[in-house]
């Protein structure tokens, strides 16, 4: 009788043992569910606001967008975006200690900084030192910025070595209407940011042809406004920082007194930096 009961109590166990493990299967996978339906609800949300996101960001709904949006927003779009930076001293980075030190270095080490979603951002840098706009038609420089495809083009004038070779204005304004004849019309969906260069120590000295660097300046900005084309002062931003810091221009110049040091690069990607986020 003893051993009936033994085994009746077994198999009771048994039973119970076969029906919980069946229980606890049954919830496992209700829960396996319900845990994939609650990681497709985030993905869902997720793709919502990055779509809701890119809609915002879409340069045809935001005319005067911030040129670090307008980024964003080909970030979120494209594999891959593009700076090219064209130019001479200035973009190349001369006067610098080294290339992160640069304006164009800090900048873009800022912009991959400032959001996540740039990682795909490369700026490709044809910055030739000692160079005229002259000489970055000449050298098809411009042709090597069309080649990259760009989204984003920056285009330092190359006033100070126009005024240094003492081009004429009137080729300076043919030169810089060449320039952005090129490039709007191999590249008609880039932006094109024209910047003057930096301000330099000599800028009221006179070359051969009895021109200033601020001739020179003044010649380039009236073909720019004329055109309705975007364009950046560089020098005047620059000596606006100067006067708010209370520095001196010479505190920002290398030795010769033209090329930025530094500090100079560093208070120009202050300024870039700026303007980027207007």
């Amino acid at each position: 009788m003893k051993k009936h009961g033994l085994l009746f109590m077994a198999g009771i166990c048994l039973v119970v043992l076969v029906f919980g493990h069946l229980h606890w299967k049954n919830m496992s996978q209700a829960a396996g569910i319900e845990g994939k339906k609650a990681e497709e609800r985030i993905k869902e949300k997720e793709k919502e606001e990055r779509e809701a996101l890119i809609q915002s960001l879409k340069p045809e709904n935001n005319k005067q967008q911030p040129l670090i949006d307008y980024l964003h927003y080909k970030s979120l779009t494209q594999d891959k975006v593009i700076v090219s930076l064209v130019g001479s001293n200035g973009t190349s980075g001369t006067g610098a200690s080294n290339t992160s030190k640069s304006w164009t270095g800090r900048l873009e080490k800022s912009l991959r900084a400032n959001r996540d979603d740039l990682e795909p951002l490369n700026f490709i840098n044809h910055g030739h030192e000692g160079y005229s706009t002259e000489d970055l038609l000449k050298g098809k420089k411009i042709e090597a910025v069309i080649k990259d495809d760009p989204d984003l083009i920056i285009f330092e004038n190359s006033l100070i070595n126009n005024h240094y070779q003492s081009l004429s204005l009137e080729q300076t304004e043919k030169d810089l209407e060449s320039i952005m004849s090129k490039l709007q019309k191999e590249l008609p969906n880039a932006k094109i940011l024209i910047i003057s260069p930096n301000p330099v120590a000599s800028g009221k000295t006179e070359n051969s042809l009895g021109l200033n660097y601020l001739d020179y300046i003044q010649a380039s900005e009236q073909v720019i406004k004329t055109k309705n084309w975007t364009y950046m002062n560089s020098k005047e931003e620059i000596e606006k920082k100067l006067k708010n810091k209370n520095m001196r221009l010479a505190d920002i110049l290398t030795n010769d007194n033209i090329h930025p040091n530094d500090q100079g690069h560093y208070i120009w990607f202050e300024v870039m930096e700026e303007y980027f986020k207007k």
